[in-house]
Protein backbone atom coordinates (compact mmCIF):
# COMPACT_ATOMS: atom_id res chain seq x y z
CA UNK A 1 0.00 0.00 0.00
CA UNK A 2 1.35 3.71 -1.11
CA UNK A 3 0.76 5.55 1.76
CA UNK A 4 1.99 8.54 0.61
CA UNK A 5 -0.07 7.94 -2.65
CA UNK A 6 -3.07 8.00 -0.73
CA UNK A 7 -2.57 10.70 1.59
CA UNK A 8 -1.42 13.17 -1.98
CA UNK A 9 -4.88 11.40 -2.72
CA UNK A 10 -6.98 12.76 0.06
CA UNK A 11 -5.37 16.06 0.17
CA UNK A 12 -6.37 16.87 -3.80
CA UNK A 13 -10.32 15.65 -2.85
CA UNK A 14 -10.01 17.91 0.45
CA UNK A 15 -8.88 21.09 -2.04
CA UNK A 16 -11.22 20.19 -4.83
CA UNK A 17 -13.93 19.84 -2.75
CA UNK A 18 -12.84 23.11 -1.04
CA UNK A 19 -12.76 24.98 -4.64
CA UNK A 20 -15.68 23.56 -5.46
CA UNK A 21 -17.84 25.79 -3.43
CA UNK A 22 -15.65 28.73 -3.21
CA UNK A 23 -18.61 30.86 -5.01
CA UNK A 24 -16.85 33.98 -6.61
CA UNK A 25 -18.93 35.39 -9.57
CA UNK A 26 -21.04 33.86 -12.48
CA UNK A 27 -22.87 34.73 -15.15
CA UNK A 28 -26.89 34.96 -14.42
CA UNK A 29 -30.10 35.86 -15.91
CA UNK A 30 -32.98 38.09 -14.44
CA UNK A 31 -35.52 36.00 -13.17
CA UNK A 32 -37.92 39.17 -11.66
CA UNK A 33 -37.71 42.96 -11.05
CA UNK A 34 -38.67 44.32 -7.44
CA UNK A 35 -38.98 47.65 -6.57
CA UNK A 36 -35.16 47.60 -5.31
CA UNK A 37 -34.12 44.08 -5.60
CA UNK A 38 -34.06 41.19 -8.05
CA UNK A 39 -34.14 37.55 -8.97
CA UNK A 40 -31.48 36.04 -10.66
CA UNK A 41 -30.45 32.19 -11.82
CA UNK A 42 -27.37 31.26 -12.91
CA UNK A 43 -26.77 29.96 -16.04
CA UNK A 44 -23.64 28.11 -15.57
CA UNK A 45 -24.41 25.09 -14.19
CA UNK A 46 -22.53 22.93 -11.63
CA UNK A 47 -21.53 19.62 -12.51
CA UNK A 48 -21.63 17.00 -9.26
CA UNK A 49 -20.71 13.26 -9.67
CA UNK A 50 -20.73 13.63 -13.36
CA UNK A 51 -24.01 15.43 -13.28
CA UNK A 52 -24.76 19.44 -15.06
CA UNK A 53 -27.28 20.44 -12.40
CA UNK A 54 -28.99 23.82 -12.62
CA UNK A 55 -28.50 26.17 -9.91
CA UNK A 56 -31.99 27.23 -8.26
CA UNK A 57 -33.45 30.87 -8.39
CA UNK A 58 -31.78 33.60 -6.08
CA UNK A 59 -34.16 36.08 -4.96
CA UNK A 60 -33.61 39.61 -3.14
CA UNK A 61 -30.06 40.25 -4.68
CA UNK A 62 -28.82 44.26 -4.99
CA UNK A 63 -28.56 45.17 -8.11
CA UNK A 64 -25.22 47.77 -8.75
CA UNK A 65 -25.71 50.79 -9.64
CA UNK A 66 -23.40 54.18 -10.83
CA UNK A 67 -23.71 56.10 -8.07
CA UNK A 68 -21.15 58.60 -5.69
CA UNK A 69 -21.84 62.24 -3.90
CA UNK A 70 -25.36 61.90 -4.00
CA UNK A 71 -25.53 61.19 -7.65
CA UNK A 72 -26.50 58.38 -9.36
CA UNK A 73 -27.38 56.92 -12.67
CA UNK A 74 -29.57 54.36 -12.68
CA UNK A 75 -31.37 52.08 -15.56
CA UNK A 76 -33.94 49.68 -16.60
CA UNK A 77 -34.09 45.91 -15.67
CA UNK A 78 -35.78 43.64 -17.35
CA UNK A 79 -36.66 40.01 -17.09
CA UNK A 80 -34.41 38.14 -19.14
CA UNK A 81 -31.30 40.76 -18.73
CA UNK A 82 -28.09 38.77 -18.05
CA UNK A 83 -25.84 40.26 -15.05
CA UNK A 84 -22.58 38.92 -13.50
CA UNK A 85 -23.69 37.91 -10.31
CA UNK A 86 -20.93 38.37 -7.77
CA UNK A 87 -20.80 36.28 -4.29
CA UNK A 88 -18.99 38.11 -1.38
CA UNK A 89 -16.87 36.64 1.11
CA UNK A 90 -18.67 36.87 3.81
CA UNK A 91 -22.58 37.43 4.87
CA UNK A 92 -23.64 41.01 4.72
CA UNK A 93 -27.23 40.82 5.99
CA UNK A 94 -25.79 43.04 8.20
CA UNK A 95 -24.55 45.63 6.44
CA UNK A 96 -27.96 45.62 4.19
CA UNK A 97 -29.53 46.38 6.88
CA UNK A 98 -27.74 49.52 8.15
CA UNK A 99 -25.52 48.61 9.90
CA UNK A 100 -21.69 49.03 9.20
CA UNK A 101 -18.23 47.58 11.08
CA UNK A 102 -19.98 44.75 13.15
CA UNK A 103 -19.43 40.57 12.82
CA UNK A 104 -21.31 38.64 10.33
CA UNK A 105 -24.88 37.54 10.76
CA UNK A 106 -23.89 34.45 9.54
CA UNK A 107 -20.16 32.67 9.33
CA UNK A 108 -20.92 31.47 5.78
CA UNK A 109 -18.08 32.65 3.35
CA UNK A 110 -18.49 32.73 -0.33
CA UNK A 111 -22.01 31.72 -0.21
CA UNK A 112 -24.58 32.17 -3.00
CA UNK A 113 -26.80 33.98 -0.60
CA UNK A 114 -25.01 37.25 -0.59
CA UNK A 115 -24.82 37.94 -4.16
CA UNK A 116 -24.48 41.83 -5.28
CA UNK A 117 -25.34 41.61 -9.50
CA UNK A 118 -24.38 44.24 -12.40
CA UNK A 119 -26.41 44.11 -15.07
CA UNK A 120 -25.21 44.50 -18.50
CA UNK A 121 -23.06 41.40 -19.58
CA UNK A 122 -24.27 40.33 -23.21
CA UNK A 123 -23.40 37.00 -25.41
CA UNK A 124 -21.74 37.50 -28.44
CA UNK A 125 -24.44 37.33 -30.47
CA UNK A 126 -26.25 40.68 -28.75
CA UNK A 127 -23.26 42.08 -27.17
CA UNK A 128 -23.00 45.64 -27.55
CA UNK A 129 -20.82 47.02 -30.09
CA UNK A 130 -18.10 49.39 -28.63
CA UNK A 131 -18.92 53.08 -29.84
CA UNK A 132 -16.48 55.77 -30.31
CA UNK A 133 -18.11 58.34 -28.31
CA UNK A 134 -20.60 58.29 -25.31
CA UNK A 135 -23.91 56.53 -26.62
CA UNK A 136 -27.49 56.10 -24.99
CA UNK A 137 -30.68 54.35 -26.30
CA UNK A 138 -33.79 54.68 -24.47
CA UNK A 139 -35.74 56.88 -23.07
CA UNK A 140 -33.44 59.69 -20.16
CA UNK A 141 -35.40 60.80 -16.93
CA UNK A 142 -33.27 63.59 -15.58
CA UNK A 143 -33.76 65.08 -12.19
CA UNK A 144 -31.13 67.64 -10.97
CA UNK A 145 -28.66 70.63 -13.28
CA UNK A 146 -27.82 69.71 -16.19
CA UNK A 147 -24.67 71.68 -17.76
CA UNK A 148 -23.38 71.45 -21.27
CA UNK A 149 -20.21 72.32 -23.29
CA UNK A 150 -20.43 71.19 -26.80
CA UNK A 151 -22.65 71.39 -30.20
CA UNK A 152 -25.81 69.18 -29.03
CA UNK A 153 -27.00 67.62 -32.27
CA UNK A 154 -31.34 66.71 -31.33
CA UNK A 155 -33.19 63.93 -33.77
CA UNK A 156 -36.91 63.84 -32.66
CA UNK A 157 -39.31 65.97 -30.65
CA UNK A 158 -38.15 67.89 -27.42
CA UNK A 159 -41.00 69.17 -24.85
CA UNK A 160 -39.60 71.78 -22.33
CA UNK A 161 -42.29 71.82 -19.39
CA UNK A 162 -40.74 75.22 -17.26
CA UNK A 163 -38.97 78.58 -18.54
CA UNK A 164 -36.14 78.31 -21.36
CA UNK A 165 -34.06 80.95 -21.36
CA UNK A 166 -31.45 81.35 -24.52
CA UNK A 167 -28.62 83.99 -24.35
CA UNK A 168 -27.46 84.23 -28.01
CA UNK A 169 -28.99 83.83 -31.09
CA UNK A 170 -31.53 80.91 -32.66
CA UNK A 171 -32.15 79.61 -36.30
CA UNK A 172 -35.21 78.11 -37.04
CA UNK A 173 -35.49 76.45 -40.02
CA UNK A 174 -39.13 75.26 -40.00
CA UNK A 175 -42.44 76.79 -38.34
CA UNK A 176 -42.71 78.24 -35.27
CA UNK A 177 -46.15 77.50 -33.65
CA UNK A 178 -47.24 79.61 -30.60
CA UNK A 179 -49.89 78.58 -28.33
CA UNK A 180 -49.34 81.17 -25.63
CA UNK A 181 -47.51 84.80 -25.83
CA UNK A 182 -44.37 85.78 -27.31
CA UNK A 183 -42.50 89.01 -25.23
CA UNK A 184 -40.09 90.39 -27.11
CA UNK A 185 -37.21 93.28 -27.06
CA UNK A 186 -36.06 93.99 -30.68
CA UNK A 187 -37.47 90.74 -33.11
CA UNK A 188 -36.12 90.77 -36.31
CA UNK A 189 -35.30 88.60 -39.48
CA UNK A 190 -38.08 85.92 -40.98
CA UNK A 191 -35.75 84.98 -43.34
CA UNK A 192 -37.74 86.19 -46.03
CA UNK A 193 -40.91 83.96 -44.61
CA UNK A 194 -44.12 84.99 -43.67
CA UNK A 195 -45.10 85.27 -40.70
CA UNK A 196 -48.83 84.17 -39.64
CA UNK A 197 -50.63 84.04 -36.43
CA UNK A 198 -54.05 83.26 -35.54
CA UNK A 199 -54.51 85.09 -32.55
CA UNK A 200 -53.47 88.90 -32.12
CA UNK A 201 -49.99 90.75 -31.59
CA UNK A 202 -49.69 93.07 -29.66
CA UNK A 203 -46.73 95.62 -30.25
CA UNK A 204 -45.45 98.30 -27.76
CA UNK A 205 -49.41 98.61 -26.77
CA UNK A 206 -50.97 98.08 -30.23
CA UNK A 207 -52.83 95.83 -31.34
CA UNK A 208 -52.41 94.57 -34.51
CA UNK A 209 -56.16 93.09 -35.02
CA UNK A 210 -58.22 96.18 -33.14
CA UNK A 211 -55.77 99.12 -34.09
CA UNK A 212 -57.46 102.20 -35.88
CA UNK A 213 -55.21 104.84 -37.72
CA UNK A 214 -55.59 108.94 -37.71
CA UNK A 215 -55.07 111.97 -39.87
CA UNK A 216 -55.76 109.81 -42.94
CA UNK A 217 -57.19 110.96 -46.27
CA UNK A 218 -60.52 109.75 -45.97
CA UNK A 219 -62.30 112.44 -44.07
CA UNK A 220 -62.30 113.24 -40.30
CA UNK A 221 -61.53 110.88 -37.38
CA UNK A 222 -59.76 107.72 -37.36
CA UNK A 223 -60.01 104.31 -39.93
CA UNK A 224 -62.44 101.21 -38.45
CA UNK A 225 -60.30 98.33 -37.48
CA UNK A 226 -58.20 96.11 -40.48
CA UNK A 227 -59.86 93.76 -42.03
Amino acid sequence: MNTKRELIDVMNDAIEFALSNLHTATIAKVTGVQSKTISVQPVINRVYQGRSIALTEFVEVPPVFMQGGGSHTAYPIAVGDYCLLILTERCFDRWYGGVDFQSPAEFRMHDYSDGLAIVGVNPLASAITIPSVIQQTGDTNQDGDYTRQGSLVQQGDMEITGDFILNGDMQVNGNIICSGTISAGNFSGLGGGDMTSTSDIVSQGISLTTHTHSGVDTGPGNTGEPQ
